[in-house]
């Protein structure tokens, strides 16, 4: 075995202290540099604004020209005011009665007139039940004077198939740009009844104003505009394309969200989510949810883009189609505690939606996966490879004096200097272990809401 020279020894202690002191410098700059990028990160404002909250189960929305948010509560029957300015009326402008509220009946749906400007006309959907137990599901109108509504008239009825149902009501309403009134109508928990084409239930319907037939329907003499709909929360009509596009939530599987066209069947009960083998009698989802989340309201905010929310996860979720209806890419923006219920576009180019106990406000700029820290933590990892390459080379240059004049100290006979003392390295390891652990945990924070699609199944036909 060979011996090795005293010039080696020493040169394998300072290129080890060295190395050491390396690591130090880069923890160092890692831990001056990264709480700026983290600290503008924390800095980035909320995308949502309450606009109230400590409502009850607020399940619809709509706005007035003037600004005034008019909105069902679900259990109480009453239409509520939401001001301009923010205030919410004490009085209600009306309340609805009699209502059926239980499972997933009640105040469910409400619409403005086109012309509410000028005629005052605000239309709900609600549930109630009669002497025999069975469910109804009704359309009436009310005419607002300032804040209060009045003169009732009634629009639409429809009567469950079978007694004691308490759910899939449906009962979400909307005008299209037709000035036609559409509204969901669910199949009342009697699952056959979506594919008779005789019954209401199971469908969505297309009636003007008053209630009377309008005179180009698909089917004669009938409301129905498209059948096969198992239980729905939530339509919007995207203008750039005459797109009406749908929410229906699924048994244990198969939530969906279809495109909707005029005597189209959505193949409920005999499909649920993609007919397989494929049935060219049934129209497929656009999407596809396996697990199921309950999607709810549905919004378009520009050509082809839609946002929709989802109960059980309490995400709301941007979705971009082609303008044939393919997915061009669906991804999480926000997640609402308690779940969400109705999404609406409203003034301004701004997106509302409900919770259980709120209505919030979401800027629509906002279109990418929770926007609180992606680009800063990019900034952070660029920032550290950055300063470890700069280190690097600091100390790479000075390694190669401390070892020329290692070998000069040696030749010259001199005693080498220690470079630093082991008290003090040991205690800069402590301090850049417990910093770098420190930051490791809150970079970690600020990336928990950065939540990839991948476990969500889309299928596209």
């Amino acid at each position: 075995m060979r011996l090795r020279t005293p010039t080696e020894l020493l040169l394998d202690r300072v290129t080890t202290k060295s190395t050491r002191l390396a690591v130090e410098v880069v923890c160092v700059l890692i831990l001056l540099i990264a709480p700026h990028f983290l600290s503008q990160a924390q800095a980035i404002p909320s995308a949502v604004t309450p606009v109230l909250t400590g409502l009850n189960f607020p399940v619809s929305l709509k706005f007035a020209p003037d600004g005034r948010i008019f909105f069902t509560e679900k259990d109480t029957g009453n239409i509520r005011i939401i001001l301009e300015n923010g205030t919410l009326l004490a009085t209600p402008f009306v309340t609805v009665s009699p209502i059926f509220t239980d499972g997933e009946a009640g105040l469910l749906g409400i619409a403005l007139d086109p012309s509410f400007s000028s005629n005052g006309y605000v239309y709900v959907y609600y549930t109630d039940r009669d002497p025999q137990n069975y469910t109804q599901g009704h359309v009436r109108r009310y005419t607002a004077t300032g804040n209060t509504g009045g003169d009732q008239v009634s629009i639409f009825n429809v009567t469950s198939s079978a007694p004691n149902t308490i759910y899939h009501n449906g009962g979400y309403i909307k005008f299209g740009p037709d000035g036609r009134l559409y509204a969901q109508v669910g199949e009342f928990h009697q699952s056959s009844q979506a594919q008779n084409q005789g019954t209401m239930d199971g469908k969505i319907l297309r009636m003007n104003p008053d209630g009377s037939l309008p005179s180009d329907n698909p089917f004669a003499e009938s409301l129905v505009w498209a059948l096969g709909i198992r239980n729905a929360f939530g339509f919007d009509f995207d203008s750039s394309n005459g797109r009406l596009i749908a929410t229906e939530a699924g048994p244990s599987s198969d939530d969906e969200i279809n495109i909707i066209v005029k005597g189209g069947n959505y193949g409920w009960p005999t499909c649920t989510g993609p007919c397989s083998p494929h049935n060219p009698a049934f129209i497929d989802p656009i999407v596809d949810f396996n697990p199921v989340v309950t999607p709810t309201g549905i919004a378009t905010v520009e050509p082809n883009v839609y946002y929709f929310g989802e109960w059980n996860t309490g995400n709301l979720v941007r979705l971009n189609l082609t303008s044939t209806g393919s997915i061009v890419s669906m991804s999480q923006v926000y997640t609402q505690s308690g779940g969400i219920i109705a999404v609406e576009m409203g003034p301004a180019g701004k997106l509302y939606y409900s919770s259980p106990d709120g209505i919030y406000v979401l800027n629509t700029q906002f279109r990418t996966p929770e926007p609180s820290s992606v680009p800063n933590l990019v900034l952070i990892a660029i920032a550290t490879v950055g300063a470890t390459t700069v280190a690097t080379t600091v100390v790479y240059l000075f390694i190669r004096r401390n070892r020329r004049s290692a070998i000069n100290d040696l030749n010259l006979g001199a005693k080498r200097t220690e470079i630093a003392s082991p008290r003090i390295t040991s205690r800069v390891d402590r301090f850049c272990f417990l910093g770098v652990t420190a930051l490791g945990v809150q970079v970690l924070r600020k990336s928990r809401g950065i939540r990839p699609r991948s476990w969500r199944v889309m299928r596209r036909r």
